[in-house]
């Protein structure tokens, strides 16, 4: 069924830290570990309150920028990704409330018993951004396996190259920003020069070299972005269809999970449709993905400016996908209109129509897909040269 809108036209005149021993930490009363892995950054994420036994946290509502809480606590590096995943039995474990906040982790989760899932969650090893405004950015620091400590990186000694291989780690776009940032006398930073080719996996792959001091007297700081990390496909323009997100290099659907229908507003939705330059949000409905899934928390995108730290996998190979449309989706109409007067000269005018659709609900409300398409409200727009007393009410 075409869903295309239609317009009628009218004439008219916003943790504490913690610390770490091996695999598992705590604050207070919280304790975390990561189990049923290799490495001590990377696994099934579990948590213990006080003195209760250890249970599995399900990966419902959880997004990157709060993996990486978690990673930061367990002294690991960055949230690279997180992968929520179904069990498929009952079972005790820790839910995160979908009202939370991001205040104290410890606020923030309800022991549940329901159809378990589980959170995959992968630290970074070896590299980390720490005090930047997203998941993507801040200062650069590298794990010493000597000192078992966490150190900053002198400006000098790493270059675009090194970024870029930073970048990549971590599961971030391109790095956009690569400068010097001071440090305290205490946060001196690692004497390393690393000498990377670009093409490396991880930056400790890369070749290093000692150095006597860091003669710039700066550390690096780094950001790490992409502008083009998501997009509409599918649709009649660039601002209408389904959602895509690019993700390690990968676009996929973006997933629409049942857990977060109510949260899906006209408010979130608009996110997107400023990122794309695309207007506001009209209306959004469920499509049939084409393969695998990433998820965005509709909870992290209203306190974030970026993308990256609310995604997360999809724990299925298929479901349902977003479809949305942004006002600035709609037809630009020009109307010629002729005027033929009794002296038989005839006035060719030309005018510019555009219209924006906007849904009835608040933007507070949660997204209706079944009527997305009805009880519209519109705006109209005349931009004609010389006529700004009088123009026309459209629909089209």
């Amino acid at each position: 069924m075409d869903h295309t809108p239609y317009v009628l036209v009218f004439l008219s005149i916003s943790i504490q830290g913690l610390l770490s021993e091996n695999n598992n930490t705590s604050t207070e009363s919280v304790h975390f570990r990561l189990v049923g892995r290799a490495s001590r950054c990377h696994g099934d994420l579990e948590m213990k309150w006080q003195d209760e036994n250890w249970k599995p946290v399900a990966g419902y509502y959880w997004y990157r920028k709060l993996g990486n809480r978690v990673c930061a606590e367990l002294d690991c590096g960055s949230a690279v990704s997180l992968r929520h995943r179904n069990t498929g039995s009952h079972k005790d474990s820790w839910w995160i409330r979908s009202e939370w906040d991001e205040s104290a982790l410890s606020d923030g989760f309800v022991s549940e018993t329901h159809l378990s899932s589980s959170l995959e969650l992968s630290c970074s090893d070896s590299v980390r951004l720490v005090r930047g405004s997203n998941v993507c950015s801040g200062r650069l620091e590298v794990w010493s396996n000597q000192s078992r400590s966490w150190s900053s990186v002198c400006e000098g000694h790493l270059d675009l190259h090194g970024a870029q291989v930073v970048c990549r780690e971590l599961g971030c776009g391109a790095p956009g920003l690569l400068q010097g940032a001071l440090y305290g006398e205490a946060e001196a930073p690692v004497v390393q020069t690393f000498q990377c080719e670009g093409h490396e996996s991880a930056l400790l792959d890369c070749g290093s070299s000692e150095s006597q001091t860091c003669s710039s007297g700066t550390a690096v700081d780094l950001t790490c972005t992409d502008p083009d990390d998501v997009r509409l496909v599918g649709g009649a323009s660039r601002c209408n269809g389904t959602v895509q997100v690019k993700y390690h290099g990968e676009w996929r659907d973006m997933g629409y999970d049942s857990y977060y229908y109510d949260l899906w507003t006209l408010k979130v939705a608009d996110v997107i449709c400023r990122r794309l330059d695309c207007g506001s949000a009209i209306s959004g409905r469920t499509s049939g993905p084409s393969g695998p899934l990433w998820v965005i928390s509709p909870i992290c995108l209203l306190s974030t400016s970026t993308l990256m730290d609310c995604i997360r996998r999809h724990p299925d190979s298929s479901g349902s996908a977003l479809f949305l449309t942004c006002s600035d989706s709609v037809t630009h109409l020009i109307i010629r209109v002729v005027l033929i007067v009794p002296a038989l000269l005839i006035f060719d005018i030309s005018l510019f129509f555009y219209y924006k659709v906007r849904s009835h609900l608040s933007s507070v409300d949660p997204l209706d897909f079944r009527l997305s398409h009805t009880h519209r409200s519109l705006n109209w727009t005349c931009l004609l040269q010389g006529c700004n007393s009088f123009g026309f009410f459209i629909i089209v």
